[in-house]
């Protein structure tokens, strides 16, 4: 049985920055990446988008090879199609991720971590000793890792969180299920991402263009299935794109779920952080989850090598992981839960007044406060709730 001193459970972005920065905090620790894929990110499950001060934290976007699109607008649609172009939203980008992710697992390689491609953790217990045994399928045969931590950043469907006694259940309301393609041919801004919100298109979520190059994008919509008409999100979004997009041709497709609820309470156990979309740290209000997950990676990193160092992996330790992490974005992620609800009350007549409201306003100064500012005008009764989120 390997004996080694981290071991990290999937190899996307919190995952691939918890294996760097553990293995670049501590380089006598043997640190182990496994990737349940054959190969690190594909497939690829989401819109690609991120915002540039948080990615600048961890890689250099200008001209990288990982990088589909670099994104200086955002456009919100209303249900009747009108658009409001935003002000002041700041650079964004548009990822590769199938190179991005293969790039972050590379610098983990880079500093002395060990990538295992190929290799699915199915079992893991602690066996009265102060390791893990985590047992790891590759390539047919079965493999036991002896871990001092466990890093689970193993996705929306999370087993080493369960398999560490940790409560990661979501409530069906705040799980989204998303369809996507990539479509090509077709005509938008594609210096833009657009954001269209309806009850009729996508109930409880929101469709989207992500621009991947001119006349390609990944057109998608996550919706909660509670409130929808009995379609699933594939057929909700095959409707949307047969009146936006009838000649696109598609050339890509994928499904997932996405976890718009808050960070689980509980992220830590003895040997054991989850970081990630395996600990909810996505943001609830708009889905966004990879600078999210790469700095909860790079805290679970820091932590855990920290951890070992001292000699002391109990859970009492590792909590500081969760601290650190509420302090940083879990008590904000509260407030736009809060947020996210109040939203959730404006029906698609609502939406339609408040986009041609807001088109009154010089494009200079349409803002996304000004947007929260004319909706509050008009609905009164998410003042209070508003006024907690801003507290």
């Amino acid at each position: 049985m390997p004996n080694v001193d981290v071991l990290v459970v999937g190899a996307g972005p919190a995952g691939a920055v918890a294996a760097w920065q553990a293995k670049q905090a501590a380089p006598e620790l043997d640190v182990v990446l496994l990737e349940r894929d054959r190969a690190v990110g594909a497939p690829v499950r989401c819109a690609e988008g991120v915002g540039d001060a948080g990615l600048r934290e961890f890689a250099n976007p200008d001209g990288a090879d990982w990088v589909s699109r670099r994104v200086t607008d955002v456009i919100l649609e209303a249900p009747d199609d009108t658009q409001v172009v935003l002000a002041d939203c700041g650079l964004g980008w548009i990822l590769d991720r199938t190179r991005f992710d293969a790039f972050l697992a590379a610098e983990a390689a880079s500093v002395g971590a060990d990538v295992l491609v190929g290799g699915e953790a199915i079992g893991m217990s602690r066996n009265g000793d102060d390791r893990w045994h985590v047992r790891v399928k590759q390539r047919g045969t079965d493999e036991v890792y002896r871990a001092r931590v466990v890093i689970g950043a193993d996705g929306v469907e999370t087993m080493v969180g369960r398999w560490a006694g940790l409560d990661t259940r979501v409530p069906s309301r705040d799980m989204e299920s998303c369809a996507q393609y990539v479509l090509q041919g077709i005509d938008f801004n594609p210096d833009a991402i657009y954001l269209q919100f309806s009850n009729a298109i996508a109930p409880g979520g929101y469709a989207w263009i992500f621009p991947k190059g001119v006349g390609v994008a990944n057109v998608g919509l996550g919706l909660v299935a509670l409130k929808t008409d009995g379609r699933n999100a594939r057929q909700y979004l095959d409707a949307w794109i047969a009146r936006r997009f009838p000649n696109g041709a598609r050339t890509g497709y994928t499904v997932g779920g996405v976890i718009v609820h808050t960070t689980i309470k509980k992220t830590y156990a003895d040997g054991v952080l989850v970081a990630g979309d395996a600990a909810h740290m996505i943001n609830p209000l708009s889905g966004g989850g990879i600078n999210n997950a790469m700095k909860a990676g790079r805290l679970a990193g820091c932590t855990a090598a920290a951890a070992i160092r001292e000699g002391d992996t109990s859970e009492r330790r590792l909590s500081a992981y969760h601290t650190a992490w509420m302090n940083l974005l879990g008590e904000d992620h509260l407030k736009y839960y809060r947020l996210k609800q109040a939203l959730e009350h404006m029906d698609d007549a609502f939406l339609n007044s408040l986009a041609r409201t807001v088109n009154k306003v010089a494009r200079e100064k349409r803002t996304l406060g000004r947007v929260m500012t004319h909706a509050l005008i008009k609905h009164p009764q998410l003042i209070p709730v508003v006024a907690r989120f801003f507290v």
